[in-house]
């Protein structure tokens, strides 16, 4: 069996998870995040979540808050433990290759996005 996450920690941080830890981090209740920019907690729950994303205007605004850039929470280069998308698919070819019994070039990975 192939173990998409090898330790207990993901491997990667999804902009949801980014969002609530940088939240805490600067010791914002979903309240007081929400107040501050002008949306309601239902929205900071779906971000949080990943049922939703924050539009273009307010991930500029909610970087400045959380004190980083926008690049900065939709990347996982500065989450703990973060992998590009093309070296996580690389090692994940590998793995499945190597289980099938096979070479990584005869594995096809699609994304739907």
């Amino acid at each position: 069996m192939i173990e998409a996450y090898p330790d207990s920690s993901a491997s990667y941080e999804i902009l949801g998870d980014r969002l609530a830890r940088l939240r805490r981090a600067k010791g914002f209740s979903k309240t007081d995040l929400a107040g501050r920019l002008g949306v309601t907690v239902t929205s900071i729950c779906y971000w949080e979540q990943g049922r939703s994303r924050p539009r273009l205007a307010r991930l500029q605004a909610l970087a400045e808050i959380l004190g980083t850039s926008p690049t900065e929470l939709l990347s996982r280069d500065g989450a703990p433990g973060s992998d590009h998308l093309a070296d996580l698919v690389t090692r994940t070819r590998a793995e499945i290759a190597r289980a099938a019994g096979t070479t990584p070039s005869k594995v096809r990975i699609t994304i739907e996005m």
